[in-house]
């Protein structure tokens, strides 16, 4: 490999959804264990969405977020400006849910003129948003069209879907279940608990916990709290994404709507339940517990260490192959 590559970490979106830390932090651990000797440089990869979703805010558009994001085409001025369209790196990495239009027209563009400029790009633990035909052309063309390019998937669903379209891709795991590589949390003085986390329904289902200590958590940060975020006690709320890590990392059960709250607890070795119909659930069947939207599940540990071990050994593989 190259001695003095040099490797920017396309991150971010993490006030709207501070899961969207786990996965980037957890890409950082699989890129500083497949590429040792390289240099990393975190740049955002949130001004064009921000600048999109205030716009269509002032223009009084948003009224279901996650709905207008996805399914509508943005019509804004283009005065965001992202450091990877300018830095001097040889490789930018994205990773979680990209290989969808709402990337393509937001962030494209940073590719594109990174791409111009010979700058080679990596999707790592990569995944769709709806898993439709639409989404698989619009993200493959946008890909194919890049200089040099590859994608590590997430999820079997992803892999199938763009299979034919993209060549240089292959099938991975989530990036979050590398968290516990990035970090060890403080030990916390608390009795046993279940941790709680619904943002898209105020009327989440009735759980037995079995009289352990039950806390809330929420990942969406974004703008003032909503009034049933914060007249719960022992709720969280953090702009620092180890906060999380730390309550999920001794975690007896997490029960929640959020992919990547469960993903967290399990990469610790801890138990979890998703309640949401989403199709990222599928990241889930690729580490062995595909029914986790139906049963409180854990990881065969064993099992996660060796796709660990696999994913970091084709990490390197693909960088040597895209920076020579």
């Amino acid at each position: 490999m190259k001695k003095d590559i040099k490797i920017g970490l396309y991150i971010g979106s993490w006030p709207q959804n501070i899961g969207n830390a786990f996965f980037d932090l957890g890409a950082r651990a699989i890129l500083e264990q497949a590429a040792p000797e390289a240099t990393f440089y975190p740049m955002g990869g949130a001004v064009h969405w921000m600048f999109m979703a205030s716009h269509k805010h002032h223009n009084g558009r948003i009224k279901n977020r996650l709905n207008d994001v996805l399914k509508s085409k943005p019509s804004y001025p283009h005065n965001s400006l992202e450091i990877g369209q300018f830095a001097d790196v040889d490789l930018i990495v994205f990773a979680g849910m990209s290989m969808c239009r709402e990337f393509v027209e937001n962030n494209g563009r940073t590719f594109l003129e990174a791409s111009k400029r010979g700058i080679a790009t990596l999707g790592l633990g990569a995944g769709g948003a709806i898993y439709d035909e639409d989404e698989a052309n619009v993200f493959s063309g946008f890909l194919n069209s890049l200089n040099k390019s590859a994608i590590i998937t997430r999820d079997d669903d992803t892999f199938d879907l763009f299979s034919g379209r993209i060549n240089n891709m292959w099938s991975g795991i989530d990036c979050a279940f590398f968290l516990p590589d990035y970090y060890t949390p403080p030990q916390l003085r608390l009795p046993k608990y279940d941790i709680e986390n619904f943002d898209y329904v105020d009327k989440h289902p009735s759980i037995d916990h079995d009289g352990r200590k039950v806390i809330y958590t929420h990942h969406d940060l974004w703008g003032p709290l909503p009034k049933r975020y914060i007249y719960k006690p022992d709720t969280l709320v953090s702009d620092v994404p180890e906060d999380y890590l730390t309550l999920y990392s001794q975690v007896s059960h997490t029960y929640a709507d959020r992919v990547h709250a469960c993903v967290a607890s399990l990469a610790y070795g801890n138990s979890a339940r998703l309640y949401s119909g989403t199709p990222r659930k599928a990241l889930f069947g690729k580490v062995g517990v595909p029914k986790i939207t139906s049963e409180i599940s854990r990881l065969d540990m064993d099992m996660l260490k060796e796709l660990k071990r696999s994913q970091i050994a084709k990490t390197r593989e693909v960088i040597e192959s895209l920076v020579k």
